[in-house]
């Protein structure tokens, strides 16, 4: 199922840091990623925040 609007982080829970090899696309730093999950158990999905710089992305869920 296709997600029809962008969920704001309140609209959901996420669960605590993880490590990911993951390296930044801004500044090339270490990262880490919280899965997050929306209220209605419809939606999950990854934010990922470099340790480094700050940056922070989205990734959606293979449920978009």
């Amino acid at each position: 199922m296709t997600q029809t609007k962008q969920y704001a982080d309140d609209e959901g829970r996420f669960s605590t840091d993880r490590p990911t090899l993951t390296k930044c696309p801004k500044c090339g730093g270490r990262c880490v990623y919280r899965p997050w999950e929306s209220n209605d158990g419809a939606y999950e999905d990854e934010q990922y925040r470099c340790t480094e710089c700050g940056y922070r992305w989205w990734v959606d869920g293979i449920d978009s």
